[in-house]
């Protein structure tokens, strides 16, 4: 067979350019006539535009004169809210000085235009102002002139009143906002809220309402109080003003628009789509000239292509090339078969390539930036990228620049590789150690790793590093930590005596506090083995300062309320205990007078003598118990729970509650068996719960009938480690909702009560680990359950 020749071989690799087309003089005329037309239509546009501009400035201010005026009358009617708001409670007395000055003060802040909230008496006297940095109006000072006549026509009245504006110091208007308040008939005063006119409009309307138009505060005499430029528009044809219909006062506002520029703008239009159209057509013309020119280098950019593509067929390495900007100007075969597109779908591309997996975009494209800029390491880039069925697979790309002939550089050339597997293998190990790091740096609990035996730290966290210094590993753990780590005598284990058997072993795990810093820590040490193989321990140290923190609060607090409530329980009884006292010592007195007297006369025996002091000793004895009991129960001490007998405890309660029995004639009827277990409690505080429930039960038999109001106090064992006690009256009990709010702290169904009774003696039960609840009882009345836990029978044998 005959090779072919060599002109054969020029015509496959350089393909002959096809045939001109047909020379058409009206394709080229076409556009000129296009042109022309489109001008004339843009010039008849602009005319009927420029008549429209005017109809919709005028729309344009009337939607922005309705968006004023709600905004305006809303805002005002926020700040008679407000102060309606101050009248109401004022007015049943639930406001004082104190919480004025809080919502007054927030409410200036948060409103510019409110210079100043007071409160004055019905003469014009200021008595309260808020905020007290205020120099608008001063306490003590009296209101005169129209804002002393406003304050009078407000509270004859009886209705919101706006004075006329007014002058303050720097002669800027003001009004007041004026709301009296009464109590029944009586007029106690007003408040009053200052109210800066220029603030008003500055904070109502936005900085790009006032630069458009011109604002002026028109009074009812026509009079401007105040305009926020003194530069007025000379166009005056667009304006328009709004009504601002304030109680006793009536303000418009006349909004006028700014027109920019001049007769010149209506005819730039004109001038640039002249211009424009005599651009257009030399441009075209100029293309024109380009087109028979691009021709030929089309020409020469085919014959190009077809002569890399066969070039390209004799590698098997991935080729890629791209210009300066990007765009795919070449691939090989071997590069189609990776990613398993074809060529057609590449060439002439930009970034993002197709081969792109969506998730890699922003780390492919920075990639591609660097080498576009020249940045590519002679190492070349390891990415990840998509075949066309979707699988990912990892690559090598090697870029190197592109030069023409004549030495200029047109693009880059990138050779890419297959790296899947070779990758895979090394990710794996990466990624076990980065998720290990990033868990525990993200651990608030700081953590660190440290040789047993040589106290070297082989890790530590961020929490850790925190703490104790970024420098941490690397340095001698006891020597760092020394501030914070238990003794040896506290470990569970003798670091020194593990052996490898032993692991995992824990050492340590309870609370410490830092000596330096003073934070307290919740510490958890145990030993293990290492990844080496040596012994190493972990130690885990949680921050649980706030914890501490709250819980000594809580605690303090609870004891405060606990003694507040015993105060008020004493204070109530003071009465009862001084008449029970008087009987004591009155006996007392009258059984020494009798010896007294008998001694006296000499009519005495020994025997009667001793029986009257015996008994005298007796009552002396009795007093000195109720003052015993007395303090003890007011007294302020830590709770001390001890095994008490429960019948003992209740028999010392009734000796406070039997003094408020007796006088309301209730008879306290109690059942407590002889077998219940003895309980562990705080003597004084299960004596103040029964004393609080005892007293309430017999408060709510206050209306019954004398044979009616019976109290019942029982006490029962519930289970094996806690015994019931219940208080159940016979009064007139308590509504479904009263039930559900019963325990809430200062919640109360008694006139003068204070809420605090019930809510302290939950918290004493929950205190000694049980419960405490009440119920309805079918035969009317409530009862109160509470538990509380009974002595160990195995400690108390032991």
């Amino acid at each position: 067979m005959a090779e072919p020749s060599s002109g054969a071989k020029n015509a496959v690799m350089f393909p002959k350019p096809p045939a001109p087309s047909p020379h058409q003089t009206w394709l080229w005329n076409a556009p000129y006539l296009a042109v022309g037309i489109f001008a004339l239509a843009m010039l008849i546009i602009t005319g009927l535009l420029q008549w429209r501009e005017h109809d919709t400035a005028r729309s344009a201010l009337e939607a922005d004169m309705h968006w004023a005026e709600r905004t305006l009358e809303n805002r005002l009617f926020n700040h008679l809210e407000f102060l309606r708001e101050l009248g109401r409670e004022q007015e049943f007395m639930q406001l004082n000085y104190e919480s004025f000055q809080v919502k007054a003060s927030r409410y200036v802040r948060e409103n510019p235009e409110i210079l100043a909230v007071a409160w004055v008496d019905t003469d014009g006297y200021v008595e309260w102002v808020a905020p007290n940095e205020s120099t608008a109006t001063f306490v003590g000072e009296r209101l005169n002139g129209i804002r002393l006549t406003a304050l009078q026509e407000a509270l004859r009245i009886r209705r919101e009143v706006v004075s006329p504006d007014y002058p303050d110091i720097d002669r800027r208007p003001l009004h007041d906002l004026i709301l009296p308040v009464q109590r029944g008939s009586a007029d106690l005063g007003a408040f009053i809220a200052l109210q800066s006119l220029e603030t008003l409009l500055r904070a109502s309307m936005p900085t790009a309402f006032t630069t458009r138009y011109s604002l002026s505060v028109i009074d009812a005499e026509e009079r401007e109080v105040f305009s926020n430029t003194s530069v007025k528009p000379s166009d005056r044809q667009i304006s328009g003003r709004i009504n601002l219909n304030l109680p006793n006062n009536r303000l418009g506002l006349e909004i006028v628009a700014y027109r920019a520029g001049g007769v010149w703008l209506t005819l730039l239009p004109t001038l640039l789509i002249v211009l424009l159209t005599a651009i257009t057509s030399v441009t075209m013309l100029q293309l024109r000239r380009h087109a028979k020119r691009r021709a030929e280098t089309e020409e020469q950019l085919r014959a190009a292509y077809a002569f890399r593509q066969a070039m390209s067929q004799s590698l098997i390495t991935g080729l890629r090339a791209i210009d300066l900007e990007g765009r795919i100007t070449f691939v090989n075969a071997a590069f189609c078969r990776m990613t398993g597109f074809d060529e057609s779908e590449l060439v002439g591309i930009k970034p993002p390539y197709p081969y792109w997996p969506p998730e890699e975009f922003a780390a492919l494209q920075d990639t591609i930036d660097s080498a576009l800029g020249g940045r590519a390491p002679a190492g070349g880039y390891e990415m990840r990228i998509m075949r066309k069925s979707g699988e990912r697979f990892y690559v090598r790309l090697y870029f190197s620049p592109l030069i023409d002939t004549q030495g200029r550089q047109i693009g880059w050339m990138a050779s890419m590789n297959d790296i899947t597997e070779p990758r895979r293998a090394r990710l794996e190990l990466e990624r076990a150690h980065e998720r290990f790091e990033t868990v525990i740096d993200g651990l608030d609990s700081a953590v660190h790793v440290a040789d047993l035996g040589s106290g070297e730290i082989l890790f530590a966290n961020r929490s850790f590093q925190h703490i104790f210094g970024f420098d941490a590993v690397g340095r001698n753990s006891y020597q760092l930590t020394e501030a914070c780590r238990p003794e040896a005598d506290e470990l569970a284990r003798a670091p020194q005596t593990l052996t490898p058997d032993d692991l995992p072993c824990e050492l340590f795990d309870g609370e410490i506090r830092h000596r330096l810093s003073g934070h307290w820590y919740h510490l958890h040490e145990r030993a293990i083995r290492w990844v080496d193989g040596r012994i190493v321990k972990v130690q885990i140290a949680a921050d649980i300062t706030d914890r501490k923190r709250i819980d000594e609060v809580n605690l303090q607090q609870q004891k405060r309320l606990d003694q507040t409530s015993r105060l008020i329980t004493m204070g109530e009884m003071a009465s009862s205990l001084a008449h029970e006292l008087n009987q004591p010592l009155s006996a007392i007195a009258n059984y020494c007078a009798g010896c007294v007297k008998r001694m006296q006369a000499g009519n005495y025996q020994i025997d009667d003598l001793l029986a009257a002091m015996q008994k005298a000793s007796d009552q002396a004895e009795r007093a000195g118990k109720i003052i015993r009991r007395m303090r003890d129960m007011v007294k302020k001490g830590e709770p001390h729970r001890q095994p008490v007998a429960l019948s003992e405890l209740i028999d010392d309660t009734r000796a406070f509650a039997d003094i408020e029995a007796q006088r309301s004639s209730t008879l306290l009827l109690v059942d407590i068996p002889d077998t219940l277990p003895r309980v562990v409690v705080d003597r004084i505080m299960i004596e103040q719960v029964l004393l609080n429930l005892i007293k309430n039960g017999i408060e709510a038999m206050s209306s019954l009938p004398p044979e009616d109001r019976q109290l019942q106090i029982r006490a029962r064992s519930r289970d094996a480690r806690t015994v019931e006690v219940i208080v159940a009256d016979r009064g007139h009990g308590l509504s479904e909702a009263d039930i559900e709010k019963i325990f809430t702290p200062f919640y109360t169904t008694k006139p003068d009560g204070m809420g605090i009774g019930l809510p302290i003696c939950r918290s004493i039960i929950e205190f000694h680990q049980g419960r405490l609840w009440v119920e309805r009882r079918h035969e009317g009345g409530m009862a109160f359950h509470f538990t509380v836990p009974q002595e160990d029978k195995d400690e108390h044998d032991a």
